[in-house]
């Protein structure tokens, strides 16, 4: 016996056992002479309480007759009988059954729209939750996941979901794989975005259909996931472009800063050597030394600003792959020293390493680039007649490179972005200003942050720049 057979007997058995009431009622009423158009009001209260405890016009207008026959049963003459001998009586159990009828057809709708009510109310509610779970989701797989498990847990179907724009195919958790094929027999309903379809969900076990209320809930859920998603294609697409504008404007910034910055030492280093072939014969070799030295220092400025730009490179791609060893500090203060030839003989660097030997793990060729980076950042930038000073010790499990100088300090407009790529201030006296492109200190940074250690930089109250790096003594 199904549900809605037996649902139905307990309907029929409580219309008959609610008229038998009113009808045992009424005879006690009527054996104390109380008339039998009181006993009336008994069975038209008996066929509200039927009306109230059933479901549909069937049962109360099956209550309404049958309570009109037992009245006419019981209580008109001839008693115990169908039959109507008093045209009063036809009259009065006509009127009652019209009163009857419209009664319960009352209390039916009533009830109809109780339940239409409660139903939306937690359709509302249902909606709410449901609309409040995807405001913070992200993701394209998160928000198609939070809408499969919200048709699961309020509908109680499972189902498969296909984006146009991936490969992939997400279900409820416990369903099978599907292919196209076993999908055929499923209700399907489309994703659609605002522009276009974003994709199709087909619920899975619906052979016997879908009821009303959970295809409206099915297909609000659809539809909030269809509005998230297109968000997240939205944000996706202006994410992508925003990247490529960056990446165009990094470009022109490169191209440009390349183009008017390498120019300026090429120039010079033409310069030079037209002067030397033109003049030679009349220049002293003082003269010639001095042309030659420029040469050189323009042809290491080069040098250094294209091994920053290819290093800026690759670390920005993620191709830095390090090849650490166990390198003595003092040995890679001596390596430094010797790439920076011209500070070492202007008799303006000052520096002191520690009397034991220590070792740190790093790749020595990286460590050596990110301090002659930093020297010649000094350099250039803190002055003339300013006075350079690296140092090297240990703090607690680090490494400490110290580079400072007493000269103009950090221009404060800058500080805080000294550290990025492409940072140059014309006439500026501190931070990439001569390098153009600006990679110098950012490359030290990348460096650094490579081998797990920190950088910062600030200006000393006594005057001057102060850059410290600490790099970890253990892997």
């Amino acid at each position: 016996m199904n549900k809605e057979r037996l649902t139905n007997l307990i309907y029929l058995a409580k219309v008959v056992a609610i008229c038998g009431t009113s009808t045992v009622l009424s005879l006690i009423m009527n054996s104390f002479g109380i008339g039998k158009e009181n006993s009336l009001m008994v069975f038209i209260v008996g066929v509200l309480a039927a009306t109230t405890v059933t479901r549909g016009y069937i049962y109360s207008g099956l209550a309404a007759v049958l309570s009109g026959l037992l009245f006419n049963y019981y209580f008109t003459e001839p008693y115990h009988s169908l039959k109507i001998s008093n045209t009063r009586d036809f009259v009065l159990i006509v009127f009652f059954l019209m009163a009857s009828l419209i009664a319960s057809t009352i209390t039916t709708k009533l009830q109809k729209q109780t339940q239409a009510a409660k139903r939306n109310e937690r359709t509302a509610n249902l909606m709410y939750e449901v609309t409040k779970g995807f405001l913070n989701v992200t993701g394209k797989e998160n928000v198609i996941i939070k809408g499969i498990n919200y048709i699961k847990d309020y509908t109680g179907y499972g189902c498969y979901v296909k984006l146009d724009a991936d490969h992939r195919v997400f279900s409820t958790e416990g369903l099978p794989e599907c292919t196209d094929d076993c999908r055929e027999g499923m209700h399907i309903i489309p994703i659609k975005g605002i522009a276009k379809k974003i994709g199709v969900m087909h619920i899975a076990a619906v052979s016997s259909g879908i009821i009303k209320e959970n295809e409206m809930i099915i297909k609000a859920i659809v539809y909030l996931m269809a509005i998230v998603l297109d968000r997240e294609f939205i944000n996706e697409e202006r994410h992508n472009i925003k990247i490529e504008m960056e990446s165009e404007h990094l470009k022109s910034t490169l191209l440009r800063s390349i183009s008017h910055d390498l120019r300026t030492p090429l120039t010079g280093i033409r310069g030079a050597g037209e002067l030397i072939l033109e003049s030679y014969d009349n220049l002293d070799s003082k003269s010639v030394k001095k042309l030659a030295c420029d040469i050189c220092d323009e042809s290491t400025w080069l040098i250094n600003t294209v091994q920053n730009i290819l290093d800026m490179t690759r670390f920005s791609e993620g191709h830095i792959v390090l090849k650490k060893d166990y390198e003595a500090v003092d040995d890679i203060v001596s390596q430094t020293i010797t790439h920076v030839p011209h500070l070492a003989s202007s008799g303006r660097l000052h520096v002191v390493v520690p009397e034991d030997i220590i070792l740190v793990p790093v790749e020595g060729r990286l460590i050596v680039q990110m301090l002659v980076n930093l020297l010649d950042n000094a350099y250039k930038h803190a002055g003339d007649e300013a006075q350079i000073f690296l140092r090297a010790y240990t703090r607690e499990n680090y490494a400490v490179f110290e580079v400072s100088d007493n000269g103009v300090g950090i221009d404060p407009d800058i500080m805080h972005k000294i550290f990025d790529g492409f940072v140059t201030i014309q006439k500026s006296k501190i931070a990439d200003s001569h390098l153009g492109v600006g990679l110098g200190l950012s490359i030290c940074k990348e460096i650094v942050t490579a081998h797990r250690g920190t950088i910062t930089a600030k200006n000393k109250e006594t005057g001057g720049a102060l850059f410290t790096v600490m790099l970890p003594l253990e892997v």
